[in-house]
């Protein structure tokens, strides 16, 4: 009865109150998940939230140097490796930062004025082929490292593309969608796809000679065992 006498103006009132209101009770504060679970449950949060906006301010809010006119970010982000906060992360003025971008922070990621990065580009500031892993000898060839990652002003990253920890795209320059680029392109460059490369045959000595130092280390451990 009482719904039924409800119409009209008053009923979508009362609807947009009930809205609001429910919409305050389920909005998560951002402080009060990095004070209950820190950076990392406030990174989290940021890959499941699905407001570009709320994102941007975020990620200002936590650190990162952000343009006051830089445009909304994501959603559905993924920020790794931010260790206390994001401002390992800079965005210039007007960057456009598309859906489920993969922003690696262990270093500097610099996205310069005016830059457009596609859904769901992933850019890299460090490698690690599992240093510090047992029995793991390609990290001698490819120790781990961390560099700065930079994006000069104007230039594009297309969806699904790849860039790597180091690498600097110079301005007005182009990368064409799932390009995977490990070398600096300089400015006003189409990149149009990934640089083929012969595959990299290492050599049975290496790995030979790996076994036998981890053979020589266990027999050590072994003779130290029983000496004791």
């Amino acid at each position: 009865m009482l719904r039924a006498a409800v119409k009209g103006p008053l009923r979508r009132a009362l609807r947009y109150t009930r809205t609001r209101i429910w919409e305050q009770l389920t909005r998560s504060d951002p402080q009060d998940i990095y004070d209950r679970h820190g950076i990392y449950g406030l990174s989290a949060f940021l890959r499941q939230t699905w407001n570009p906006t709320l994102t941007r301010d975020i990620l200002a809010q936590f650190g990162a140097d952000i343009h006051p006119e830089c445009l909304p970010v994501g959603p559905n982000v993924t920020i790794h490796e931010a260790k206390h906060d994001f401002s390992n992360l800079s965005l210039g003025r007007s960057v456009h930062i598309g859906r489920e971008v993969f922003l690696d922070l262990t270093d500097k990621l610099i996205i310069e004025e005016s830059v457009g990065v596609g859904m769901p580009a992933i850019l890299l500031t460090h490698l690690n082929v599992g240093d510090g892993y047992p029995n793991k000898p390609m990290t001698r060839l490819f120790p781990k490292q961390q560099k700065p990652t930079i994006l000069r002003r104007g230039c594009s990253v297309g969806a699904g593309a790849i860039i790597a920890c180091g690498v600097e795209i110079g301005e007005d320059s182009l990368i064409n969608a799932g390009a995977v680029v490990d070398r600096d392109v300089p400015p006003r460059t189409v990149v149009t796809n990934t640089r083929s490369k012969p595959d990299l045959r290492i050599p049975d000595k290496f790995f030979d000679l790996h076994a036998a130092r981890q053979l020589a280390k266990t027999a050590a451990k072994l003779e130290e065992s029983g000496d004791a």
